[in-house]
């Protein structure tokens, strides 16, 4: 016989809400949710135009700083914003750097992605340089590149390869001041890996990150800690460091049975993680369980206003609060 857990049940208050043309078809890629410079930010495609929205620092506020482009052309980039208000874009057959104006900055060609795959692009945490996946000079590598570019001017300043072929990649800054940025890179459905890349004036370094099946989450703490969740959902963990993981939550030993670990996990402080759970890892219907952040064991169930249907996309941002998605609306939430 399965076990049900009844968990107390806190109630969501809703704090803002604000619309983004383009976000409901554009949260399914993998640009959509990002930690870039300090902040999470939303970016949404609406037909030729991208719209970067920075998440305001105000609890009582959805976005601090919107900026839109206009890319005319090609559908499959990885948009992503970069310090001094520019967009960075890793399309079919380059890399190229826009300016908050929409003029090129520069562009990095290379050999065209394979239908299916494509490259992913962010700024260092010093904001100087731009790490771009991009497919190998030859077709008979098998691997994909990382590269180094200096942001200013395009330039390669070091390369790394990536233990994948024809695969999909997503950055992500660590919340807090760091050295390096959090690469997933997945092939296929059955294998992802969470790497760790850090670019030196000796080079650039990639080190994987926990086990090859648990991506990054998105989510971290100014303090450095941060969550991964493997494929299924079986699994998710808290890193304290690259190297050393603190804390590892089996769903089969902490949730009721069937249930598994959804969507992206997040710190909402310090002290909480906000995750969906639900029976399949592939479908929307969830629900959203509070954790203690140092055991990630649950504590509560949160309950939301009528009429209100979360999925499991959900974004907890640090401070307390957290944002869910319902087509073009994006609400910001707090515990009421």
């Amino acid at each position: 016989m399965g076990t049900t857990v009844v968990y107390e049940a806190v109630r969501a208050e809703l704090a803002a809400a604000g619309e983004v043309p383009g976000l409901g078809s554009a949260l399914g890629r993998l640009d959509s949710l990002q930690v870039r410079d300090g902040a999470h930010w939303i970016v949404a495609r609406d037909g030729a135009r991208v719209e970067a929205g920075r998440v305001s620092d105000d609890p009582g506020a959805v976005f601090g700083l919107r900026q839109g482009w206009l890319l005319p052309g090609e559908e499959r980039v990885y948009a992503t914003p970069v310090p001094g208000g520019g967009l960075a874009v890793s399309g079919g057959d380059s890399v190229t750097v826009h300016e908050a104006d929409g003029a090129v900055r520069w562009t990095f060609p290379h050999r065209p992605w394979p239908g299916g795959a494509h490259g992913a692009c962010a700024s260092d945490p010093s904001g100087t340089a731009l790490l771009a996946v991009v497919p190998p000079a030859l077709e008979t590598v098998r691997t994909e590149v990382l590269l180094n570019l200096d942001l200013a001017t395009g330039t390669v300043l070091a390369a790394s390869e990536v233990p994948t072929c024809w695969g999909t990649y997503a950055f992500q800054q660590p919340l807090g001041p760091a050295r390096g940025v959090f690469l997933d890179a997945a092939q296929g459905q059955d294998e992802a890996h969470a790497l760790l890349a850090t670019a030196t004036r000796e080079g650039l370094a990639v080190e994987p990150v926990g086990g090859y099946d648990e991506p990054f989450t998105g989510s971290s703490l100014r303090s450095g800690a941060f969550l991964t969740l493997s494929v299924a959902g079986e699994r998710l963990t808290r890193y304290d460091s690259p190297v050393r993981a603190r804390t590892v939550a089996e769903a089969a030993e902490v949730l009721s049975d069937g249930l598994v670990f959804m969507g992206q996990p997040g710190f909402l402080d310090e002290e909480r993680v906000l995750a969906a759970v639900g029976e399949d890892p592939w479908e929307e219907e969830c629900r959203h369980l509070l954790l203690g952040a140092a055991d990630l064991r649950p504590r509560a169930e949160v309950t939301y206003p009528p009429g209100i249907e979360v999925t499991a996309r959900a974004v907890a941002l640090g401070d307390g609060t957290w944002l869910t998605f319902d087509g073009d609306t994006v609400r910001r939430w707090r515990i009421g």
